[in-house]
């Protein structure tokens, strides 16, 4: 229990006042718990025969008394033990338990109406006392020089009235500080005499009781302790009215915003920041700030005792300094969906958080658990270990992360990070499909996630689909794509650069695309016969005979499954190793066509690619400034994503969806692509549709919803997950509930079984 400084109260300090009221608040509480206790007990004495169902309310509000001793660690693990031994005997109890009820009522009602009322006076008496000295000192600050007389006269009014104020201050302290000192020994021994009245009274309960004799020993001697301890407090309280004098004392606090640079804490940090709102105004408050517990909050100076929580978890977040502030000593604090300006008062405070909020973010990270990355190099490889986590995914509703992790660095150029070469990365931007160290995590997070989707491999859940993705592209893939012109003299972002070299770096390679490989009709000539034509090949789903047809045949194999685009000269080659089982589409590696290279644009180039499900083609088309929204002309005015769809192709339409895709376009029917998918009877693209919040309500210029396609065609599967996308909606939008969670479940079983079906058309 926090004592009240003499010192604090002597003087009237605000600190005083708020240490008051906050005493004064939990008597009110533990007299409310208490007044609660009470009442249930009485009820459970007129209730009789339905005494048993009283005892479990009576032990129900034990609990939120217990809310009082929060801070008590003894205390709670006492209380809790006592509750729980009334919860086992509640199974014996058949009779009424008067004398023990009584000594509860007695006991309790005694306390409240004695003690706590006692303490109301005393406050009574204080606020009085309080009132007559601003009073005195009130008149005695208008006598004029002109009255000496009277100054005088004022002067020991005020100095009586001070004197009677501390004495009552002092009073008012004591009985606080002893009503909250006796609370526990009062409540604990009024609940002992409970327990031994049950083991008095009640033989079937002393196989139990048996059991509680060292606990009631043991808390016996806590409530002997207590009570001497208290009778220790009560004297040394009572010597303190001898510090009382008519002089004025002052205190001096020390400068607490400056931080202490002695202080090596890193995980927990204090001190005033000025922090800039989000609304129009921008406007600056100050406020305390906390770094502890993998959190960063702030409350205000007066006011409140409540924290509000910036960020609930440090792991997510990056800081940096704000460069573009107008402000001095000010620096950023980034999350997912966020950003946050902070100001410091000083250079030594500035660098002291930055420095703090970085080890904070690396120490929450560090807590979270500790990853086992053994990287392992090869295509051949990652596919077995993915097809083989597959399998053992199939009976599971999650991936988990330490799989996750040890698979995906096998991917090519995964083992390192994609844009400064750290090894053993943590994080994933899944619409780019790379991995990334926390480092560039961070600069990837502020670019917004309209450029990049930041996750962590280590602590988020991976949906299976998004997995397919990860496998499809990787690091080799996109560098390969993003990296393809850089300069000889542009500086890349390396282990250990400077922050400033890491986010110009990111920002020219993803925002400004300075570096990307241009398409053929830029970099070849025309003239050459070899370089009119282009193909975008189907990418062909690999079986259980992908090990041999890789050892017997590695040149066809390379043939059939990669983009071509020109010929011997110019031609580019991106491996694109499926891990699509759930497509719809052949084994034959049929091209998708062919077309005069002089036609060649990035938007045609992704509507076919998205035909083909061949991501690293996709990754080129939108690198390459591709609108994913496009709409064909010659095709009803369909876009990439009704092609992935036709394609029935899971992973390609996660990748369109993650870049931004329209998941609710309408074509030139009216058909959106979840009415297309339903209508192909693709039954995981509906899955994956209405996982991403597609609206099943659209309908064509027919007036057709999918639902009803769905049902016309008997199509079971797709009628479920439809029908349990409205029950989601009405009862989430009801008042009766929230079906949110269930609705989940659901979807995340139909992907499991439908994302990992080798059979599933």
């Amino acid at each position: 229990m926090q004592t009240i400084s003499v010192s604090d109260c002597l003087q009237d300090s605000p600190k005083f006042r708020n240490q008051l009221e906050r005493h004064e608040s939990n008597i009110d509480l533990l007299e409310h718990r208490l007044e609660k206790v009470v009442k249930v007990c009485s009820l459970m004495i007129d209730s009789g025969k339905t005494y048993v169902s009283q005892q479990s309310l009576f032990a129900n509000s034990l609990w939120e008394m217990g809310l009082c001793f929060r801070d008590d660690t003894s205390s709670t693990k006492n209380l809790n033990k006592i509750i729980h031994a009334l919860q086992e005997m509640n199974k014996f109890l058949t009779t009424f338990l008067d004398q023990a009820s009584r000594t509860v009522l007695n006991n309790l009602t005694v306390f409240v109406k004695e003690d706590i009322k006692a303490s109301k006076e005393s406050k009574h008496t204080f606020e009085k006392a309080a009132s007559e000295l601003d009073g005195a000192l009130l008149r005695n600050s208008q006598i004029l020089k002109s009255r000496p007389n009277e100054a005088d006269e004022l002067m020991s009014q005020v100095a009586s009235a001070r004197i009677a104020f501390r004495h009552a201050a002092l009073d008012h302290v004591h009985c606080i500080t002893m009503l909250l000192a006796r609370k526990k020994p009062e409540i604990f021994s009024t609940l002992l005499s409970y327990i031994q009245a049950w083991s008095t009274y009640f033989h079937h309960g002393y196989t139990l009781t048996e059991d509680l004799q060292d606990f009631i020993q043991n808390l016996n001697e806590e409530v002997e302790v207590m009570i001497i301890e208290a009778g220790k407090m009560e004297k040394q309280l009572g010597e303190h009215h001898k510090l009382v004098n008519s002089n004025d004392t002052v205190m001096i606090n020390g400068d607490d915003n400056e931080i202490n640079a002695k202080d090596k804490e890193v995980s927990r940090i204090e001190g005033y920041l000025y922090k800039r709102t989000s609304n129009a105004f921008k406007t600056w408050n100050r406020r305390w700030f906390y770094l502890k517990n993998n959190q960063l909050a702030y409350r205000k100076r007066s006011g409140e005792d409540l924290f509000t929580v910036m960020e609930e978890d440090l792991r997510l977040c990056s800081v940096k300094p704000a460069y573009d502030a107008e402000r001095r000593f000010c620096f950023e604090v980034l999350s997912p969906t966020k950003s946050h300006i902070l100001q410091a008062d000083s250079e030594h405070a500035y660098k002291s958080w930055i420095e703090a909020l970085q080890q904070g973010i690396g120490a929450a990270i560090q807590q979270s658990g500790q990853r086992n990355t053994s990287p392992l190099g090869g295509n051949n490889q990652f596919l077995n270990d993915f097809n083989s986590l597959n399998n053992r995914l199939s009976n599971s509703s999650k991936l988990k992360k330490s799989k996750t992790l040890e698979v995906l660095i096998k991917i090519a150029g995964n083992e390192k990070c994609c844009d400064c070469k750290a090894p053993n990365p943590s994080w994933a931007s899944i619409n780019l499909a790379i991995t990334l160290c926390i480092e560039c995590s961070g600069v990837h997070r502020s670019l917004g996630v309209h450029y990049s989707k930041v996750r962590s491999l280590t602590l988020d859940d991976w949906e299976p689909e998004i997995l397919k993705v990860l496998a499809e592209v990787g690091n080799a893939v996109v560098n390969d794509v993003y990296e393809y012109n850089v300069p000889s003299n542009v500086v890349r972002a390396s282990a250990k650069c400077q922050d400033s070299v890491r986010e110009q770096w990111i920002r020219k390679k993803y925002v400004d695309r300075l570096y990307v490989k241009p398409l053929p009709n830029n970099q070849l000539k025309i003239d050459d016969p070899d370089t009119k034509k282009w193909s975008v090949r189907k990418v062909r789903r690999r079986g259980i005979q992908y090990k041999s047809i890789r050892k017997s045949n590695l040149k066809k194999e390379a043939d059939d499954n990669v983009m071509i685009i020109g010929g011997n000269a110019g031609s580019i080659s991106l491996d694109a190793i499926s891990s699509d089982d759930d497509s719809t589409i052949s084994d034959d590696g049929v091209d998708v066509g062919e077309e005069d290279i002089s036609t060649l644009e990035p938007d045609m180039l992704l509507y076919k690619a998205a035909t083909a499900h061949n991501l690293p083609v996709m990754c080129h088309a939108i690198a390459m400034g591709a609108n994913k929204n496009w709409r064909n002309p010659n095709d009803k005015g369909r876009t990439c994503l009704f092609q992935a769809i036709y394609s029935g192709s899971v992973m390609a339409c996660e990748y369109l969806i993650l870049n931004a895709a329209d998941i609710n376009i309408q074509d030139d029917d009216g058909e959106t692509p979840l009415f297309y998918a339903t209508q192909l009877g693709h039954t995981a693209q509906v899955c994956l549709l209405l996982k991403h919040k597609a609206d099943q309500y659209l309908k064509n210029q027919k007036g057709v919803e999918p639902l009803q396609v769905a049902i016309h065609q008997a199509n079971a599967d797709i009628v479920t997950l439809l029908k349990l996308g409205r029950l989601n909606e009405e009862i989430k939008n009801s008042e009766h509930g929230n079906a949110e969670e269930s609705f989940n479940d659901v979807v995340r079983d139909f992907t499991q079984q439908l994302t990992f079906s080798p059979s599933h058309k």
